[in-house]
């Protein structure tokens, strides 16, 4: 029960408790009192035994603990992604408008509007900086149809198309750290 490694120093300890007036080996011939205060100690070979199961639970215990410990950091780290995809995403509908209107901006041509759409694009620059920055890639892929990386919205006969080649794409598709945060929508060729 104590741990010392030593079977007499763990008996003494475990004994003397037990001396009654100076006798020696009084906890050699325990009386129903003594075993009580004893619990299941009754020997050093039961001490040890038990101190064994108890080093043992210690041992799971820790393991256990850490094993939490490692379960928590990955929720949380899971939770943190999660919530920043989500603010990603929301984000990406300010990027996809703005693509939008520089694209039809660039059509009028006006000396002043020229000026306003320099300022314009730089912004542009800087959230799609932002986005690299954040782990989200624009999806490259856009030739041949992939389900994984595209949502067809449309499919058209196209003479200048084979089958399931994209015609068109109406909406970016993005990745956010190698996981698909938003599909490209796309139309396809019949």
């Amino acid at each position: 029960m104590f741990g010392f490694g030593n079977k007499k120093q763990d008996q003494d300890i475990c004994c003397s408790g037990h001396d009654k007036g100076g006798e020696k080996g009084a906890c050699q011939q325990p009386t129903s009192e003594t075993m009580q205060q004893e619990g299941s100690c009754a020997d050093t070979e039961s001490c040890s035994h038990e101190l064994a199961q108890l080093k043992e639970k210690f041992v799971r215990l820790g393991a256990d603990f850490q094993n939490y410990k490692k379960r928590v950091e990955k929720d949380r780290v899971e939770w943190v992604d999660k919530s920043k995809a989500d603010l990603l995403i929301g984000i990406l509908q300010i990027v996809d408008n703005f693509d939008r209107a520089l694209e039809e901006a660039r059509h009028v041509q006006n000396e002043q509007l020229n000026e306003w759409l320099k300022g314009f694009e730089l912004i542009n620059r800087v959230l799609y900086d932002f986005l690299k920055e954040q782990g989200v890639e624009p999806i490259t892929q856009n030739e041949v149809f992939d389900p994984t990386l595209h949502e067809a919205i449309a499919q058209l006969e196209s003479p200048d198309h084979t089958s399931g080649h994209i015609i068109d794409v109406f909406e970016k598709g993005f990745s956010h750290k190698g996981k698909m945060l938003r599909t490209a929508k796309v139309t396809v060729a019949k």
